[in-house]
């Protein structure tokens, strides 16, 4: 996997610091790289009918996108003194979500990085309407991220390897190779997880169980899909690495994976627009995802 070379970079208002940037400037030390500044803007003012004329609702939305335009070419002329190739995008939209799905499908990036928009109470990227609907829709490589550097601690691979279906198998693949291009940026370890569930009796199947061996099915799940992970694995060169093949239910058994390793990223995939999949079923990258607190990566197949 290559590392991207046309970064399109959200800027969320004017702040002493820009995450997002920091993160995408340090893609730039391994190739020649452009970096998309974007920023989008809308004042809910502009609407007061009863106040504004409409000559004045024009020269204020021109005054604002001015203003805003300077200041995005402040950042621009600071990189491009690193020698680092810049242009600047500034929309007026009163979706923030809409106006970056329009500036992806117009110079289609081959990474969107974006800081998780949150409150001092609430870094989830799930309870916020704009994270959580560039996270099922982006089409480009999505990077949500929470500060300004990359960490010394791991990165983590959600994959599926007993899958049989093209588009899941591709986004291992994709997954896998972007994982190892983001370790080889961050200089970090690269981990990878996959997680199985089985049947268990529960209190009130006390008839006809007793000559099934639910130890043997957990033993024999186990093993094929640890199988399987290290087949995938060896086609990627990523034998070495730690690997992990864990029961129970992936919303549950990831994060904690996550948390026991201290990574700083999860990887994951989505498939099509009518939610998050990836690896996983219905809903339940969602409930990953909420249950994170590092940041997050997401893929799409090409297929």
């Amino acid at each position: 996997m290559n590392t991207p070379k046309r970064i399109l970079v959200v800027i969320s208002g004017r702040h002493a610091e820009h995450p997002a940037l920091e993160r995408a400037l340090k893609f730039a030390e391994f190739t020649k790289v452009h970096i998309y500044l974007f920023n989008s803007i809308y004042e809910p003012v502009m609407e007061l009918t009863d106040v504004l004329s409409s000559d004045h609702r024009k020269e204020l939305k021109k005054q604002y996108m001015a203003d805003r335009y300077l200041y995005m070419n402040t950042l621009a002329d600071a990189l491009e003194k690193k020698g680092i190739s810049c242009s600047v995008n500034v929309a007026w939209h009163r979706e923030l979500h809409e106006a970056i799905e329009e500036i992806v499908d117009a110079i289609t990036p081959d990474l969107v990085v974006k800081r998780i928009t949150a409150d001092s109470s609430n870094i989830n990227p799930f309870a916020m309407p704009v994270d959580r609907h560039l996270l099922r829709y982006c089409k480009a490589p999505l990077l949500l991220v929470r500060d300004s550097h990359w960490l010394d601690t791991p990165i983590l691979a959600a994959i599926d390897p007993t899958t049989n279906d093209n588009k899941h198998i591709e986004l291992n693949h994709n997954i896998l190779e972007y994982s190892k291009m983001i370790a080889h940026v961050t200089k970090t370890t690269l981990h990878s997880v996959n997680t199985f569930e089985t049947p268990s009796m529960g209190p009130s199947m006390d008839v006809g169980w007793a000559n099934i061996d639910f130890d043997s099915i957990k033993v024999d799940a186990s093993n094929i899909h640890k199988n399987k992970m290290e087949t995938l694995l060896k086609e990627h060169d990523l034998f070495i690495h730690p690997y992990h093949v864990m029961e129970g239910r992936a919303d549950i058994a990831i994060p904690q994976k996550a948390k026991e390793i201290d990574a700083q990223l999860l990887i994951l995939g989505t498939v099509g627009r009518t939610g998050l999949l990836g690896a996983f079923i219905g809903n339940t990258a969602e409930h990953i995802l909420a249950n994170m607190s590092c940041d997050i990566l997401t893929l799409k197949p090409t297929l």
